[in-house]
């Protein structure tokens, strides 16, 4: 029955096609320009990262001390692919990587110091970019718009 309405929904709503492309040029734009932020955070004073690396130390940084298992799935590369980008960024001193106390088995990661560097500067970054945006919206606009954007995954996982 709940697919009958859902099935109704979809078909009986309107959508101008204007406004597809106005979405579709507003989300380009704006992936754009993140990305662009993106790319200028992941020079560094000894090197630049490239967009996978990058991408592995803020995912350390957000979750630290984490296995690498559980980076691979976080970031969707196969285990064996992770080991040897994770390889060049310890030898970068960018990650560090030691055993579990729990089980020796288990490979974790943590930030180094050039890591912890360029992942605080990337959350200073995040948090600017944040409050330019929300800068021109009232209080109300801004849980708007933050509620809008959050439901943005729920809609494109349907």
């Amino acid at each position: 029955m709940f697919k009958y309405f859902e099935y109704r929904i979809l078909h009986t709503m309107k959508i101008k096609e204007e406004n597809i492309t106005r979405l579709i040029n507003a989300m380009f734009a704006l992936m754009t320009t993140m990305k662009k932020g993106a790319e200028e955070c992941c020079i560094h004073s000894s090197g630049k990262l490239n967009e996978k690396e990058f991408l592995i130390v803020n995912f350390v940084g957000k979750h630290q001390n984490v296995k690498m298992s559980d980076i691979s799935e976080g970031i969707s590369t196969p285990l064996s692919t992770l080991t040897s980008i994770i390889d060049k960024l310890v030898d970068k001193k960018y990650l560090s990587r030691y055993h579990s106390d729990e089980d020796r088995r288990v490979v974790k990661v943590a930030l180094a110091k050039n890591g912890e560097e360029i992942y605080t500067t990337f959350i200073s970054q995040k948090e600017d970019f944040a409050m330019k945006i929300l800068s021109d919206y009232d209080d109300k606009s801004q849980e708007e718009l933050i509620s809008y954007i959050e439901k943005i995954p729920h809609s494109l996982n349907k």
